[in-house]
């Protein structure tokens, strides 16, 4: 008989993490293992892109940090033979819940971002007391699978962790539902239309993505190229879309940028797009690069940790600038317009073979049930 693998993440809202996890346990599934997809809560737009031959658990928390004794439960009365946990605070848990349950389950730590830039300067109570329980709970773990290898590098050197002890296995981004989600019919007056060339930038509104640089380079790019157009897909944090209004509104862009909101199919936009373009402060990884790369999508990103430098291969499959340069962006983007760059389609499709669904899960099969 198969392994049990279970997954542990708090819930699935719409995150790339989140996506990943579904991703993984539908595959494994597929394989015929036993699957448990635990939750914190049975929560999240994502709830249903888990396939039916997955168990939920649904630990019924309010907060991650409450669930531990409920986890601890599971852990004790199921005994699954590796558990792979995602986020900061569901490491946390995940880690402090084996302990406390003395079982023999593995735990598999999966890292995501780079820990380094997001505790450069914590944002809240939490986020002063994440480290040090991290650095205290995470050497116990089994092992760890970073999304790329700067990941693996920064929070390596942060957890005190050697990166040649964390396994480096790029995110299970493309399958054929990308290439099919992206031909369903869109009506937007400025994609499909010659008449103006549309940026597009897909992400969760918060401090990460750097969206108000976004804006300012866009104004700059604007005032050369009136027919340009910018589409902001996506949701956060309502103190930044705040910001983000106003500096539409004090640079005039109200007519020529549109701040959409969360859409359930991002693909269709960005298949669509003239450019995609990426400003982030900070990644794990950068799904939508690879996204927009396997669509065909021009790219102009900047060069943050961690992520795009990996994907876009040093800038041969994309314009590369640092990180919030404003007129450095606006420069790459009009330059874009003004000689657009080319590359080998069949080199990009190699590159991108490390990030297609079914070689990826063969990576975490080695890992999760290779040694149990």
């Amino acid at each position: 008989m198969k392994k049990h693998i279970a997954f542990f993440i708090p819930v699935l809202t719409f995150g790339g993490a989140e996506k990943v996890i579904i991703t993984l346990a539908n595959g494994f599934a597929e394989l015929d293992y036993r699957v448990d997809l635990v939750l914190v809560n049975k929560n999240g737009q994502l709830l249903t892109s888990v396939s039916p031959k997955v168990n939920l658990v649904d630990l019924g928390a309010k907060k991650t940090f409450f669930s531990i004794w409920k986890l601890r439960s599971y852990l004790k009365h199921e005994e699954p033979h590796v558990l792979l946990s995602a986020l900061d605070n569901a490491n946390i848990i995940a880690s402090a819940a084996i302990r406390l349950a003395k079982v023999k389950t593995r735990h598999i730590i999966s890292l995501h971002t780079n820990l380094k830039q997001s505790y450069l300067k914590p944002r809240t109570t939490m986020h002063h007391i994440y480290p040090g329980l991290m650095r205290w709970l995470f050497p116990y773990a089994s092992g760890y699978v970073a999304v790329s290898k700067c990941v693996a590098e920064e929070s390596g050197e942060f957890l005190g962790i050697p990166s040649g002890n964390i396994d480096v296995i790029y995110n299970p981004v493309i399958d054929n539902s990308i290439t099919s989600n992206a031909m369903e019919a869109l009506s937007h007056p400025w994609l499909g239309n010659d008449q103006f060339f549309t940026i597009v930038s897909v992400g969760r509104i918060f401090e990460a993505k750097d969206y108000p640089t976004l804006l300012y380079a866009f104004s700059k790019v604007h005032s050369e190229r009136t027919n340009a157009r910018l589409i902001i897909l996506g949701d956060g944090k309502t103190s930044i879309k705040k910001e983000m209004h106003e500096i539409i509104d004090r640079l005039k862009l109200q007519d020529v940028v549109d701040l959409y909101g969360f859409a359930p199919n991002p693909y269709t936009f960005i298949k669509r797009a003239s450019l995609f373009v990426l400003t982030s402060r900070w990644e794990g990884f950068g799904n939508v690069l690879v996204e927009a790369l396997h669509l065909g999508t021009p790219v102009v990103s900047t060069n943050c940790k961690c992520g795009p430098e990996e994907i876009l291969k040093n800038g041969e499959f994309g314009k590369l600038v640092d990180v919030g340069d404003r007129n450095g962006l606006a420069s790459a983007i009009l330059q874009y317009m003004e000689s657009p760059f080319e590359f080998d389609k069949n080199e990009v499709s190699n590159h991108l073979s490390q990030m297609e669904k079914s070689n990826v899960i063969r990576n975490y099969e080695k890992i999760l049930v290779g040694d149990c």
